[in-house]
């Protein structure tokens, strides 16, 4: 009998302590800071691809300060372009120069926390919103009033539809690999990895993470704001063998969401791996999609500003 007490007393205590380096891994892997190398750290700048640009002064509602680069283009529309989950600014220049290349205004610019930023916990998009918010923001300051539209890979693509959810200076929303909800996200990957249900996980790190961060995960939550981006037109694109944002994903979101709405998806390709499949394909089809709803949000106010 005391042996068995033991071996239980001692299966309870190796559970526990699994849970709790489960609990810590996720934690980590979600929300903990990057340690950047530095050639990393430097990663790619406009300078290094001699494309024209000036560096605008983007801070958020609480005073984070990002690193943001402005492209200037010849359209009266603009695209503000959003990496994925820690994203620095010169991760996403390639499809911004292109984008450029195309006539459109464009903004590329680096989350909270990653180099070149402010340090700021990484908090799946609940704060991150703040920093697409500021943006826009200071987009439009140095633009003026045109027609925004926001491309977001994964995290990106998932900000995106929030933000663009509840601002009507935005006209159109591209989302590349986005999850539709971060918990959901979080537990497809502690079934993956640890092969464990999600929510004996999932929501005691979103305790940690709302106690040390005041981000309240829930708050966040693209599948119902997606919704709200309608009559506003709407481009899902998802890799068809993506393992970190399951297609599943795209397919909650557009079934949300109200029309014009639009989803590529595309088979045997990865996580955010849509771009290095065809860039001349992938531009072609993205810069068509907002030439199209941007050419018709300006033609719409300037229609607006003649009866006035």
């Amino acid at each position: 009998m005391k042996r068995r007490r033991l071996l239980v007393g001692a299966s309870l205590l190796a559970a526990g302590g699994g849970w709790a380096a489960a609990c810590a891994s996720l934690y980590v892997r979600a929300f903990g800071a990057r340690h950047w190398g530095v050639e990393a750290e430097r990663g790619w700048t406009p300078d290094d691809l001699g494309v024209a640009h000036e560096s605008l002064d983007v801070r958020t509602s609480d005073g984070v300060r990002l690193l943001a680069w402005y492209l200037p283009g010849s359209r009266d529309a603009a695209i503000i372009v959003s990496g994925g989950h820690r994203g620095r600014a010169g991760d996403v220049l390639g499809v911004s120069t292109a984008l450029q290349r195309r006539g459109f205004h464009v903004l590329a610019y680096g989350w909270r926390g990653t180099p070149g930023s402010d340090p700021a916990p990484h908090t799946l998009g609940v704060h991150e919103c703040r920093d697409l918010e500021a943006a826009i923001d200071a987009l439009c300051a140095r633009v003026g009033e045109i027609p925004v539209g926001l491309l977001g890979f994964s995290l990106g693509g998932a900000v995106s539809i929030v933000v663009g959810a509840g601002d009507p200076r935005v006209a159109a929303v591209c989302s590349d690999s986005a999850f539709s909800d971060p918990s959901s996200v979080l537990g497809d990957g502690i079934r993956r990895v640890f092969h464990l249900p999600s929510g004996v996980i999932v929501g005691p790190v979103a305790t940690v993470l709302r106690r040390r961060t005041g981000a309240e995960l829930a708050s966040f939550r693209p599948l119902v704001a997606v919704a709200a981006l309608a009559p506003r037109a709407l481009l899902l694109i998802h890799g068809g063998s993506d393992a970190s944002v399951h297609p599943v994903h795209a397919e909650r979101l557009y079934a949300a969401a109200g029309e014009p709405k639009e989803r590529w998806v595309l088979p045997g390709v990865p996580h955010v791996g849509a771009y290095f499949a065809g860039r001349r394909e992938y531009v072609e089809r993205v810069g068509g999609f907002f030439e199209r709803h941007l050419s018709a949000a300006s033609t719409r106010r300037a229609d607006r500003v003649a009866v006035m």
